[in-house]
């Protein structure tokens, strides 16, 4: 039998039915155990791929070389690395509970063990096919279209880092292919509707009802107007500003026994979502009125509301998004509306204000959206009637006949008449 090459790895199997590979890196032995010979097998080809000066022992086919490091590391690892170090002091609570979600429910038990220096830009799209078809935990079917967007738009970013710390040649994620998301109709509700919203809202016993009609005509998501304080609001210039979102995320507190946890964080300075809204002069009379009563309880209970939220609760609690999402389920029962939840009072708000001729970069800005193409691209319906109204104008061009400034020169030939030449 040959004697083995200076360097070479060996793989075999231990009593206890695990498989050790023992190598030799930079003169150092290592040893490293596996409970399968498939994943001994994709380390060894990983730790060829990264250190091809070394001898290793070849088993089974190989994999092209994506790049050349120093380094072996799986996806799983990577994924774990990059939201710490990266992702988690850059990003908002919120999208950080999101993207740990992505990794360890699909990524990490899907493709996680695959290492990054032999990963395949097929093996990831086999991994996003996959999951639109069989990824949804919660029934049967897969993620939804933008449930995947996001996932794609994270692992870009990720391997985007990867590039620059040399784990990856290329970010193989600019390759994959998604099902585009379908069009889904907003609800919107009718001015009726809205109506009998409001007289509801201002019949229910609890004052923070009134924050239904004030969302109605400032178009604020939800966490948005739970997290609004009176100290972000300018009485003298009828405005407020949005900083501050209040949501039940997941907790990634081990101190903490429960699985979610309700906070109130901040928007982050580059974020569109950071923005301040005005309050139009009708509504301005009412919210001073809610204002007063609230003030009022604050003079008689100096521990009344002692965080200080627009919109709490009657004992003076801030409101969570689900609890507040309970209060305006019970009006829109009281005004008789199917089929309507709390989104559907910003859809109200963009469409109604695109039907009074307000201008879409406006609009975008009081929505927080990023781009005001994301705005046209949602309520762009809702400017119809106006297109069509400002088209009919031009109809007093096309009908005005020329003033006649002076005898009309006597044509060489007989004219054809447009109507014969159009067909008409």
């Amino acid at each position: 039998m040959a004697r083995r090459a200076k360097g070479e790895g060996t793989l075999y199997q231990a009593k206890d039915k695990s498989w050790i590979y023992q190598y030799r890196v930079d003169g150092q032995r290592k040893t490293k155990r596996f409970q399968k010979k498939a994943d001994a097998k994709a380390y060894i080809e990983a730790l060829t791929a990264a250190s091809p000066v070394s001898s290793v022992e070849v088993i089974g086919p190989t994999r092209q070389q994506n790049a050349a490091t120093s380094e072996v590391i799986t996806l799983g690892a990577w994924m774990d690395r990059w939201l710490e170090n990266y992702a988690r002091p850059t990003i908002k609570h919120s999208t950080y509970c999101s993207y740990e979600l992505y990794v360890r429910a699909h990524i990490k038990p899907q493709i996680g063990g695959l290492y990054m220096n032999t990963l395949r830009a097929d093996e990831l799209q086999e991994f996003f096919n996959e999951r639109g078809k069989n990824g949804n935990q919660a029934r049967k079917g897969g993620l939804a279209p933008k449930t995947l967007t996001n996932m794609r738009n994270m692992m870009h970013m990720a391997f985007g880092q990867a590039v620059k710390n040399h784990l990856l040649q290329e970010n193989l994620i600019e390759g994959i292919r998604l099902p585009k998301a379908p069009r889904t109709e907003m609800r919107v509700l009718s001015r009726e509707e809205q109506r009998r919203l409001m007289t509801a809202a201002r019949l229910a016993p609890e004052p923070a009802a009134f924050g239904i009609i004030f969302d109605m005509f400032t178009g604020l998501r939800l966490g948005e107007l739970c997290g609004l304080r009176w100290e972000n609001v300018d009485m003298e210039s009828r405005s407020f500003l949005i900083c501050e979102t209040r949501n039940r995320l997941p907790n990634h507190d081990n101190s903490i026994t429960a699985s979610t946890t309700v906070k109130t964080t901040p928007t982050t300075k580059t974020d569109n979502s950071r923005r301040r809204v005005f309050i139009m002069d009708e509504l301005f009379h009412d919210f001073e009125m809610y204002r007063s009563i609230q003030m009022s309880i604050k003079e008689q209970d100096y521990s009344y509301n002692p965080e200080g939220y627009v919109f709490c609760q009657e004992n003076g609690s801030p409101y969570e998004p689900r609890t507040y999402q309970d209060l305006f389920k019970r009006c829109i029962r009281q005004a008789g509306i199917p089929d309507a939840n709390f989104h559907s009072l910003r859809h109200t708000f963009a469409t109604r204000s695109l039907e009074q001729g307000m201008d879409v970069v406006t609009l975008s800005r009081l929505l927080g959206h990023a781009t005001p193409s994301i705005t046209l691209d949602k309520y762009g319906h809702a400017l119809d009637d106006h297109k069509r109204d400002s088209v009919a104008k031009l109809g007093d061009i096309y009908s005005a006949r020329p003033q006649q400034r002076g005898p009309a020169p006597a044509p060489q030939e007989e004219p054809t008449p447009i109507g014969m030449k159009m067909g008409w």
